[in-house]
């Protein structure tokens, strides 16, 4: 009989999948050589982005851009956040910023004492070859799925999911000036849009982003041409923009699978504060993925909140994967609880486990995938301890979700 407890057994579990490879499924970092050319401090760092939206959310009032702004004094910014740090100090994000200071810069708690020591030591390290430092050497990352504008091209380390048609909501007038200062014009939109994916892939795109608050309805076909020779003549309305934006976005999805692209989609909760988060619910996208039954969905960051309905729709439509990213820093012990309920629900050959999902440097990634191991072990430990599965299925399991199932998806192995 298995006299462990649940957390002897996920501390057993997260020491093994240190030691096992991770592909990191989502960041939005800048290129090595714009993270270097900024400050790196605690709040350009680590208190930055999510942490820095807790604050708002805690009281925080005016301008929140002024606590990244190195124009302005450290201990300036610093006085300005700190009566907010004890509110936000238990928070997912919060934690992942602990995690990183503690483990990567040997400081055991970020306060008044610590942070300029801890700015210091982050600005030291920030230099060229800290990308594979940090995220190759500390994490264990082999590829990185980054969604911005910095990629090492195909065959790369790190690989780029384009969003680029996220935009095309708002209409087409600038992607089409863009694209007329480059090439020459296509015959009509479907031929535009084959030519763009063509030329993404090319570049080693290996995926497409989207959002769940997407447009669900666009115009026919018939329509859409004549929407094109109107932008093409330089007639088109904002209106007809934004339809033939929507028209566009949905032809890219349909022909994602020729060139064995997945769609990623954004749902449920958001980053900054003041977003109406309902426009992101994932059950909108249901029509939309039965009617593009070849097309592979990658569906972020849980659902939160709609952690259930989420995975009633990868157990309802074989389409549709359920990635992690950021639900490790969203909530720790809501991604643990949600997890069982999961795999109750959804293959295992269908979750991906991990991604930093950070935008200003590479540091915190350290402390989300920390904290990425200690949810995924104590998940795995609930069903070690109840005689579920064995170390063995369990770390077959996370063998899974942190590499073979995103690199899989994505057809790493081919580009």
């Amino acid at each position: 009989m298995d006299r462990r407890d649940q957390e002897s057994i996920a501390r057993e579990l997260a020491l093994e999948m240190a030691a096992l490879p991770v592909i990191d499924s989502h960041e939005h970092l800048p290129s090595e050589e714009e993270a270097v050319r900024k400050q790196a401090d605690v709040l350009t760092r680590l208190y930055c982005h999510y942490s820095i939206t807790s604050a708002v959310t805690a009281g925080l009032p005016g301008d929140r851009l002024a606590l990244k702004d190195t124009s302005i004094p450290l201990p300036e910014r610093w006085a300005r956040f700190r009566p907010y740090l004890d509110a936000i100090r238990d928070t997912g994000h919060a934690r992942a910023a602990q995690l990183t200071a503690r483990h990567l810069f040997d400081v055991d708690d970020i306060n008044d004492d610590t942070y300029i020591d801890l700015s210091e030591k982050l600005q030291a390290g920030n230099r060229p070859g800290s990308y594979k430092r940090i995220l190759g050497g500390c994490c264990g990352i082999e590829r990185v799925l980054n969604q911005g504008a910095w990629d090492d091209g195909p065959q790369g380390w790190a690989v780029q999911v384009y969003r680029g048609f996220m935009g095309l909501a708002g209409g087409v007038h600038s992607a089409w000036t863009s694209w007329r200062a480059e090439h020459d014009a296509p015959t009509g939109p479907r031929e535009w849009v084959t030519l763009w994916l063509e030329r993404l892939l090319a570049r080693g795109v290996v995926g497409l982003k989207f959002a769940a608050s997407l447009p669900l309805e666009c115009v026919e076909n018939t329509e859409a041409e004549r929407l094109f020779k109107k932008l093409a003549q330089e007639e088109i309305e904002l209106t007809e923009g934004c339809q033939l934006g929507a028209w566009i976005m949905h032809e890219a999805i349909r022909q994602a699978p020729a060139f064995r692209l997945p769609v990623a989609v954004h749902c449920g909760i958001i980053w900054n504060n003041w977003g109406d988060f309902r426009t992101l619910d994932p059950l909108r996208l249901i029509p939309l993925i039965q009617k593009h039954r070849n097309t592979q969905f990658d569906l972020y960051h849980g659902g939160i909140p709609w952690m259930r309905e989420i995975a009633v729709m990868a157990n309802q439509y074989p389409n549709v994967w359920l990635n992690l990213v950021w639900c490790h820093q969203i909530s720790p012990y809501m991604t643990e609880s949600m997890l069982n309920e999961w795999m109750d629900l959804v293959p295992a050959n269908k979750i991906i486990g991990f991604a930093g999902d950070n935008c200003d440097g590479p540091e915190k990634t350290f402390g989300v995938l920390m904290m990425a191991r200690e949810n995924i072990a104590r998940a795995l430990a609930v069903r070690v301890l109840r005689g579920q599965m064995n170390e063995e299925r369990a770390l077959e399991i996370t063998r899974l979700w942190f590499h073979q199932n995103p690199r899989t998806l994505y057809s790493l192995d081919e580009r």
